[in-house]
């Protein structure tokens, strides 16, 4: 994944665990297809920026996320050059995605993986 699609599936990630309730089916469904596409080629992040805008209580904590995130990657990005990119994509964070998008749950399924998602967002350059 590049770092544009680690921030995006990140922020997509964190405001499914903001959410008070379960998705609507049809988004239910659409996460389950990307969590397949992820299977056969892990940087096929599909467009998380459409699924949020078709279900309004995502979009607004998923865009909220996108911009804390963005924000704190600027800041990052201040003074000394970045280190550079890993060659290898982390599979720790693509497996998290596909776990994530295939339950039945999203919603509940990110709830449970905070930590990890803190822990990932770690492996970003310049991140604290």
């Amino acid at each position: 994944m590049q770092p544009n699609d680690i921030i995006s599936v990140t922020a997509f990630q964190n405001a499914l665990a903001k959410l008070n309730q379960s998705l609507p089916a049809d988004i239910q469904k659409q996460l389950h297809a990307i969590a397949q596409d992820l299977k056969a080629d892990p940087t096929n992040i599909g467009n998380l920026d459409i699924i949020a805008e078709s279900y309004p209580p995502l979009d607004e904590a998923y865009q909220k996320e996108l911009t804390t995130l963005k924000k704190e990657a600027g800041q990052r990005n201040k003074g000394l050059p970045p280190l550079p990119l890993p060659k290898e994509s982390n599979k720790e964070l693509t497996n998290s995605v596909i776990d994530t998008f295939n339950a039945d749950d999203s919603v509940t399924a990110a709830k449970a993986k905070p930590n990890l998602l803190k822990r990932l967002w770690q492996f970003i350059p310049g991140s604290k």
